[in-house]
């Protein structure tokens, strides 16, 4: 097995591990957004009031939103649809967890610290993956390539074959022209 086997398997059996947390996270919301909506809602409502667009100023539904984005892109990037698109989905999805979420430096009890670090750390390394995945090259490029370079391939195999027809024709024009030459010099010379 190849090196872009083994990178394969590695591919197959990283992603559902990274889209795992996204997942359970975002199903988690969608049953019972109240919990986060208190968590994030002193800091997502200045930022709501002055986006325009959104459909809705409550916290609880912002954060559904944000649950089934989670659950929805989590699935596709564990299956392999929409890479790119996906990693950079759930990445932007984190940002407002890593403003709002474990704030250790607002705690005074040096084991709860020490706990909100460790997390806050833990998201942002997933943040940085998350990056990471999506702005690593596509594995589809190579395969393209390779049917591009299989197609020219093919392209120049038939302009040689067509390339050869013609040589082939034009000697036998030829070597017919000089056989009908050599016939007439034959009949001139026997007299017929």
């Amino acid at each position: 097995m190849g090196m872009t086997g083994v990178m394969q398997i590695i591919r197959t059996i990283a992603r559902p591990l990274v889209a795992a947390p996204f997942m359970v996270t975002g199903l988690e919301t969608l049953r019972n957004p109240a919990p986060r909506a208190d968590k994030v809602g002193p800091a997502l409502k200045p930022l709501a009031d002055r986006v325009s667009w959104l459909p809705s100023k409550d916290p609880e539904t912002l954060v559904r939103i944000q649950g089934a984005i989670s659950l929805g892109a989590g699935a596709l990037f564990a299956l392999g649809r929409f890479q790119r698109l996906t990693t950079l989905l759930l990445a932007a999805e984190m940002v407002p967890a890593l403003l709002t979420e474990h704030q250790f430096w607002s705690e005074d009890d040096p084991g709860s610290r020490a706990v909100e670090r460790a997390l806050m750390l833990k998201n942002a390394g997933l943040f940085g993956a998350l990056l990471y995945a999506g702005a690593a090259p596509s594995r589809h490029r190579p395969v393209k390539a390779a049917k591009t370079g299989l197609r020219e391939a093919r392209m120049q195999a038939a302009i040689a074959r067509a390339e050869a027809g013609r040589k082939a024709e034009r000697a036998r024009r030829k070597a017919s022209k000089h056989a009908a030459q050599t016939q007439r010099r034959a009949a001139k010379l026997t007299g017929r």
